[in-house]
C-alpha cells in the first residue's frame, strides 16, 4: 500500500510513499541509470518505483479488485503491468509514446496480483494503468494535481474522484486536502511534510522510504526510514 502525488500547478512535484509489508528491497541509482526501487518476490528482485534517467516517474500500486485483469502469459501484445516499471526505467521511451504503446497491448496483472501503474513526465502530465479496467491520461490542464494511493481511479466518472471509498481512500483525502490548499509552488520541503502526513507505520505496512522528485532540476529526493533526518539526494546524469 503505498501513496503517489503529483503537483502541477506554479511547479511541478511528484511524490511517494514506499509502504511495505516487510519485504526485502534495494535502491539502486546513480551510473547514469536513473532510481530504482526493487522489491524481492520469491528470492528474485523486481522493479517497483523509480525515476528513469530521462526524468520520468514510474510506479505500480496495490489496487482493489474486480476479479478482471488476470494473469496471462506475457507476449508481444500483452505486458505485464509490473513490466511498465523496467520498460520507463530502460529510458527508451516518452510518455507520449507509452500512451500510445499501451492502447495497442493487452495490459494484465502479476500472478497473484492486482496491481496499477502510473508513468508521470517533467511536465506534470500522467498516465494511469489500471488492468481490466481502463487508461486514464491527464495533464496539467486538466487538474491542478493528481493522487494514487490503493482504490481503482478509473471507476469514477471525475479524474480527481470525489469522496472515494476503498483502500488508502483516507490518505487521499488527506492528500488531496492538503493540495488543494496550496497556493503557490510547493517545495521539496512540503513535498516530505505532506508525505509525512500520510506514513504508515504498521503493523502489516510501514513505510520505509519517502521520495520526492523535482524535475525542473532533475534532482531525486529520499528518506529512508531508518535514518528519518537525512535527505539523500540523486541529480539524474
Amino acid at each position: 500500500m503505498c501513496t503517489s502525488f503529483v503537483y502541477r500547478k506554479e511547479n511541478v512535484l511528484i511524490g511517494m510513499n514506499f509502504d511495505n509489508d516487510g519485504k526485502r528491497f534495494r535502491v539502486s541509482s546513480g551510473d547514469g541509470k536513473g532510481f530504482l526501487v526493487s522489491v524481492e518476490i520469491n528470492d528474485n528482485y523486481y522493479p517497483s518505483f523509480g525515476v528513469s534517467s530521462t526524468g520520468l516517474f514510474v510506479n505500480n500500486l496495490i489496487v482493489d479488485s474486480n476479479g478482471e485483469g488476470k494473469y496471462k502469459r506475457q507476449n508481444d501484445k500483452r505486458w505485464i503491468v509490473s513490466s511498465l516499471v523496467s520498460r520507463v526505467m530502460d529510458g527508451e521511451s516518452s510518455l507520449d509514446s507509452f500512451r500510445e504503446q499501451v492502447e495497442q497491448v493487452e495490459i494484465v496483472n502479476g500472478p497473484f496480483m492486482s496491481t496499477h501503474a502510473m508513468i508521470a513526465d517533467s511536465l506534470g502530465s500522467t498516465l494511469v494503468v489500471e488492468p481490466g479496467r481502463k487508461n486514464i491520461y491527464s495533464t496539467g490542464k486538466d487538474s491542478d494535481w493528481y493522487v494514487m494511493t490503493n482504490f481503482p481511479l478509473s471507476e469514477y466518472d471525475d479524474l480527481v474522484p470525489q469522496k472515494p471509498t476503498g483502500s488508502g481512500a483516507d490518505r487521499f483525502e488527506v492528500v488531496a486536502s492538503y493540495l488543494s490548499s496550496q497556493a503557490g509552488p510547493l517545495t521539496v520541503d512540503q513535498g516530505f511534510d505532506l508525505l509525512n502526513r500520510v506514513r504508515q507505520d504498521g503493523p502489516e505496512w510501514k513505510t520505509v522510504l519517502l521520495l520526492v522528485f523535482e524535475p525542473a532540476k532533475r534532482e531525486v529526493s529520499y528518506v529512508l526510514a531508518e535514518t528519518p533526518g537525512m535527505i539523500l539526494k540523486l541529480t539524474l546524469e
